[in-house]
């Protein structure tokens, strides 16, 4: 039987959401629990998670808040180039040009399935996203991209551009109507790709970044990485913050429980021995890297009493904490 992909994004656009939530007077936490998503702020920007909860998240909020444009406000409250892992790729973009290839050459860096063409022409070129689409029903994410799509050119073109004429995937649908930037221009309904053209005389107008001072994340992951590290990485997202269950990831990625321990089964390996993995990097992380009691890393990794959390330790490390940390300290 063939093995289910599993659709991932980049954990930095995590951030887009709550912030067009609390725009709107909502609880990204009520709606992040409903989805299965971490509710904890995520430290490393290119964690991954599944993509479809994000899919199911954006419709979620969309029809149960009565925010008919959601989709085009969380892109417009937080453009794409100013997401983390987007950013240092696109940056050394000189014009518009470079920009908008630049960026579809890296789109299938961050998510599963997004897939952007730019194709030049003799007086314009096409923008267009050609990649699979999230839903049956896709208007919300439909929104989110080409919001998104418009702000690059806006980069260069000015924030009062707008496409003379913009195509889209969808139906004809009167929510088009609810998003003030894509309202202004033509729309076309039920093509083939959602895309608009850029007329070719804005190509070279100059693009600028004003990239923040970050903390470089210590692990990047790829889009593409094997089920087991993707699972790893995955509880690891989640132990961070609490203890951990098979449930909760089953939940986030769709897989029926046998089946998650099935394959974990053929791949060598299995729920358990993934998590302990993960709490031994978290815990190794926790004692190299911050000022935590072992009281406070032994919770933090979901242990009720410290004692059981050093036991454990010793077991993975051959060693106590305490004696990791100073051996720690005795290197530096």
């Amino acid at each position: 039987m063939k093995e289910k992909v599993i659709p991932l994004t980049k954990a930095a656009y995590k951030k887009q959401f709550p912030r067009a939530m609390i725009k709107n007077g909502l609880s990204p936490e009520y709606y992040f629990k409903m989805v299965g998503l971490p509710t904890h702020p995520l430290e490393n920007p290119e964690c991954l998670l599944p993509a479809k909860p994000f899919w199911n998240l954006i419709n979620l909020v969309a029809m149960d808040a009565g925010i008919d444009d959601f989709g085009a406000q969380v892109a417009q409250v937080t453009p794409w180039h100013k997401i983390e892992s987007l950013l240092p790729l696109i940056s050394n973009s000189k014009n518009l040009e470079s920009l908008l290839q630049g960026f579809c050459n890296v789109a299938t860096t961050q998510s599963t399935y997004a897939v952007f063409t730019f194709e030049q022409d003799v007086s314009e070129s096409w923008f267009r996203f050609v990649g699979t689409p999230s839903l049956k029903s896709d208007i919300q994410m439909e929104l989110y991209r080409v919001t998104g799509m418009i702000q690059l050119v806006q980069l260069a073109a000015g924030s009062g551009w707008s496409p003379e004429l913009i195509e889209l995937r969808m139906p004809e649908n009167k929510i088009v109507q609810a998003s003030r930037l894509i309202s202004r221009s033509k729309i076309v309904h039920s093509k083939a790709a959602s895309g608009f053209p850029v007329p070719n005389n804005l190509l070279q107008l100059p693009v600028a970044f004003k990239i923040p001072e970050t903390k470089q994340p210590a692990l990047h992951y790829e889009i593409n990485t094997d089920f087991v590290t993707f699972i790893r990485q995955l509880i690891g997202v989640f132990v961070n913050h609490k203890d951990c269950n098979i449930d909760e990831v089953c939940r986030v990625t769709e897989i029926p429980k046998r089946s998650l321990q099935r394959r974990l089964r053929s791949h060598g390996t299995s729920f358990y021995k993934l998590l302990s993995e993960a709490k031994f990097d978290l815990a190794k992380d926790n004692l190299k890297n911050s000022d935590l009691t072992i009281a406070e890393i032994s919770f933090q990794l979901g242990y009720s009493d410290p004692a059981h959390f050093s036991n454990a330790f010793r077991r993975w490390a051959g060693m106590s904490p305490s004696q990791f940390r100073e051996s720690i300290l005795k290197q530096s």
